[in-house]
Parts: C-alpha cells; sequence; structure tokens
C-alpha cells in the first residue's frame, strides 16, 4: 500500500531545531512525528488540558487560603513529608492562567516574607 503524501508548512528555526532535536534521539523528522501521532492516539494528546490548569489553579487557591491563615507547612498526598505553602505557590505561579489569582499570590508571597 503506497504511503499517503501530505505536505505540511512549518517555521523554517522551529523545524531545524526539531529536525536537530529528532536526529539526537535517533529520529528521522518524519519518524519523530509519527511516533508522536501514535503517542498522541493510544494516549490522547500530551498537551496540558484545560482540566489540569483548573486543577492547578484549584490548588493554588487553596495554598492561598492556608497561606493566609498563616498556615506554612503542609503535608500533601500520603501524609509523608511537609512542602512549604510559600514554596508550591512559587512552583505553581507560572502555570495559573488566571491574572487576578496570580496577582493575589504574588502579593500574598510579598506580604508573608
Amino acid at each position: 500500500m503506497p504511503k499517503a503524501f501530505k505536505a505540511f508548512r512549518f517555521n523554517p528555526q522551529l523545524y531545524a531545531s526539531f529536525k536537530e532535536l529528532a536526529s539526537k534521539n535517533g529520529y528521522t523528522v518524519t519518524g519523530a512525528l509519527e511516533k508522536f501521532m501514535s503517542c498522541a492516539v493510544e494516549h490522547g494528546l500530551v498537551f496540558p488540558s484545560a482540566a489540569q490548569v483548573e486543577d492547578v489553579e484549584a490548588e493554588a487557591r487553596i495554598m492561598l487560603a492556608w497561606l493566609k491563615k498563616r498556615i506554612y507547612w503542609v503535608s500533601l498526598v500520603g501524609g509523608g513529608e511537609q512542602t512549604s505553602t510559600r514554596g508550591r505557590l512559587l512552583d505553581l505561579l507560572p502555570k495559573v492562567n488566571d491574572a487576578s489569582l496570580k496577582k493575589e499570590i504574588e502579593e500574598a508571597l510579598k506580604k508573608s516574607h
């Protein structure tokens, strides 16, 4: 069975960087794209979804509420090691899309230190 011909237009710098990365990992550009498509079909797209962003923002709101109540250390999943609420908020900050929440976190971190 002959292969279907499909044409794509890419940003030249992006294509060159992708080609170099694929080559370093033992793939051709076509092979890397084929592998990506296969994984996407098997596992679903690997891009951050809206649900993941919502989860990050929900966690950030909870951590922010705890910080405002002067709870500076918490045990996360499994009750194991203690995690700093300030540190966790700093980790979450770049992942928060809601501008007002981001500003509120920033202000709280400035005040609490």
